[in-house]
């Protein structure tokens, strides 16, 4: 009996884990000589850049650096023509992230996000500061997987082969890649604003980036979005800009239908002010999976009414559904001050946390996003306020269905003077992926029987149907043929009810 398995490859990867934590970094740093002594912390804000990521056995490690911009008040002002003006600091903190998980598995791809949720700075003395910075990662791992599986089965002619041949819905990832490129500009303050003559912080925010497919290529778009606050004068004053960016990802050959998940990080920014201008100079990792939806069949059993043959089946676990969606909900909070605000100079988000909880019907989400107010007051004096804020989202997760979310500010946080405080406002996206994964059987050998024929068997059985079998478990077990079945008992389909009497005819060859 000549017997041949015809196989379909599955190649690429799965998504191995989602997770997203925050650890907190500290660093003791001397005031710099070029700077006079502090007086007073007025506020700290931090931002944070990726610069390697790499997954081990059962560990995720993150690393970069995050720099924390103090605005303080020097020793000495508050007297003369000189009051309050504000000065400057920066203390860069390296950092490695580790994460434990035994779903990470080495060598495999992972993208990544960093956000900086809250930063703040205490006096050690005048000369010297304490820092602190709280750094969060979401991160995605993929494991590589590869699969031959069987999608159809022959046997010489004659042997009266059945195969069960089903068709299954799957997604695969081919491509997991990225891209670290740079981009610079010479931005002057729009003609509303005083000119740039001290910088004081500079904060860089990624917008949100749209992907298509072009060709074999991956279309990347999107802008950052940057903050500054700088003094004019003896005045303090703020310009935001935008800084668009176009980039091409290549993925190798382009799946027929496939749909991009992006992460896109800073690993690092300049920005420096000269003569009323300011250069930029950004380096940005883009990153991208790609997800396919493929249609394969495979065959899930087979016999033969000719001759007994011993067939194996191997359960494969597949992925059968991975449907991505993004919604944004907006969050809103009267954060408290005691000292009433005149003018908002900066207002930053960043989510510290994310959490899910079951639902009915689904998931519910809770992001906690801590957002950061830099203000003047009624007397022009630099004041800072933060405030954590809860935002949720509801999602709709099928029976047996997994779900894994991330969230990230977008757009431009606001924040408006109101009795008691400020009013800030921003909208968060929570983008997630429903999969559900399924454990099939696949035959995966067929070789000829040991156990001989036993022999004529009778023209015609009658079975009753019992409950949880079909056609096909019946037609085995008696060595005749779905077909067979449904022609003796003119049954219009390959169904029959519980309960029903059937003629089984036996398959002559």
């Amino acid at each position: 009996m000549d017997m041949e398995l015809q196989r379909v490859t599955l190649e690429g990867y799965r998504g191995a884990a989602q997770v997203m934590f925050t650890q907190e970094e500290t660093l003791e740093s001397i005031v710099p000589d070029a700077c006079p002594d502090i007086a007073r912390i007025v506020s700290a804000s931090g931002k944070v850049f990726l610069k390697e990521k790499e997954l081990g056995e059962g560990t995720l490690r993150i690393s970069g650096n995050a720099r924390v911009t103090v605005l303080y008040i020097p020793e000495g002002e508050g007297m003369g023509e000189e009051k309050d003006l504000p000065r400057s600091l920066e203390v860069s903190i390296p950092f490695q992230c580790v994460r434990d998980d035994p779903r990470f598995h080495a060598g495999c791809p992972v993208l990544a996000d960093l956000q900086a949720p809250s930063a703040d700075a205490r006096t050690i003395n005048p000369r010297k500061i304490l820092a602190r910075v709280c750094v969060s990662v979401w991160a995605a791992a993929y494991e590589q997987e590869h699969k031959e599986l069987t999608a159809d089965l022959t046997v010489g002619e004659g042997e009266g082969l059945q195969k069960l041949a089903v068709p299954r819905k799957c997604c695969v990832i081919p491509s997991v890649s990225e891209k670290a490129f740079t981009f610079s500009d010479v931005l002057r303050p729009p003609a509303s604003r005083p000119e740039i003559e001290e910088l004081l912080c500079c904060r860089a925010e990624l917008g949100t980036a749209d992907a298509k497919f072009i060709g074999k290529k991956l279309v990347l778009k999107g802008d950052v979005q940057l903050s500054t606050v700088y003094r004019s004068g003896e005045a303090v004053s703020q310009a935001r800009f935008e800084l668009p960016y176009s980039q091409i990802l290549d993925i190798g050959e382009l799946p027929d239908e496939a749909e991009p998940e992006v992460a896109v990080t800073l690993k690092s920014v300049d920005c420096q002010a000269r003569e009323g201008e300011l250069e930029v100079s950004l380096e940005v990792l883009a990153q991208a999976a790609v997800w396919e939806r493929r249609s394969v069949t495979l065959v899930s059993d087979a016999y033969c009414v000719g001759k007994p043959i011993d067939v194996e089946r191997t359960p494969v676990q597949l992925c059968t559904m991975a449907e991505r969606s993004a919604r944004r909900e907006m969050g809103r909070k009267l954060c408290e001050s005691g000292i009433p605000a005149k003018q908002v100079l900066d207002c930053a988000a960043a989510v510290s946390s994310l959490a899910g909880a079951p639902a009915e019907g689904g998931m519910e989400f809770t992001a906690q996003v801590n957002a950061a107010v830099l203000y003047l007051s009624e007397d022009d004096a630099l004041c800072g306020v933060e405030a954590d804020i809860p935002v949720t989202c509801r999602v709709e997760v099928p029976e047996g269905c997994q779900c894994a979310c991330r969230c990230r500010p977008v757009g431009e946080a606001t924040a408006v003077p109101v009795t008691g405080g400020l009013e800030v406002r921003f909208e968060a996206e929570f983008a997630w992926t429903v999969t559900r994964e399924e454990q099939v059987s696949v035959v995966s050998g067929v070789r000829p029987s040991a156990v001989e024929d036993t022999g004529p068997r009778p023209s015609v059985v009658i079975r009753r149907v019992e409950l949880g079998e079909a056609l096909w478990d019946i037609a085995k077990s008696c060595g005749s043929t779905v077909a067979d079945i449904c022609s003796a008992n003119t049954l219009p389909g390959e169904e029959a009810a519980v309960g029903t009497l059937l003629l089984i005819p036996a398959r002559r060859n």
